[in-house]
């Protein structure tokens, strides 16, 4: 008895085992001045899923004391294209420390709310015009290729808010 319970908890370990190989889960962080705050804040990127042409990313920014204030998640292939293949980890983990990398700028480098096309902005141009004029801390991070999402740090609520989407042109050095 004792010896088909070890069998089958060898059996068992294989097969998690083999569920994991070929997974794509992988994790960069980086700290960042953004919010202001006593401690740096922290870009996490995180990829999940069965495999790298499967997988998910999720961009998260969480302040010094570890408190979430801004994310966004989409399948990677939906962004960023079919440029994983399921046999290349490799690549999705160099992707990771790029993609870590956000822009840091102010709200006052926001392009004025009547050069954005429908979608650019949810929000109205009374609230989009304040936010821009009050040079708030602005931290655009890919969204696609060659798109960034922008996000404002509003210091009264303690937390992040959706500015705009741009297009960005890709730089090659």
């Amino acid at each position: 008895m004792i010896r088909f319970l070890f069998i089958g908890a060898l059996a068992f370990a294989g097969a998690c085992t083999q569920q994991q190989a070929g997974r794509c889960d992988f994790t960069h962080s980086r700290e960042i001045a953004f919010s202001g705050g006593a401690e740096p804040d922290r870009v996490t990127v995180r990829t999940f899923g069965v495999a790298c042409d499967k997988a998910i990313g999720l961009y998260e920014i969480a302040d010094g004391e570890g408190h979430p204030i801004w994310a966004w998640a989409s399948p990677l292939p939906r962004a960023f294209g079919d440029v994983f293949t399921a046999d290349e980890p490799e690549r999705v983990e160099a992707f990771l420390e790029e993609w870590s990398q956000p822009a840091v700028e102010t709200t006052s480098s926001a392009p004025p709310f009547g050069e954005l096309y429908p979608g650019q902005t949810t929000l109205d141009e009374l609230t989009y015009a304040d936010i821009q004029a009050r040079d708030l801390p602005m931290l655009c991070h890919f969204s696609g290729t060659a798109r960034q999402t922008c996000v404002f740090w509003e210091p009264a609520a303690g937390g992040a808010g959706h500015f705009f989407d741009r297009d960005v042109e890709e730089t090659v050095e």
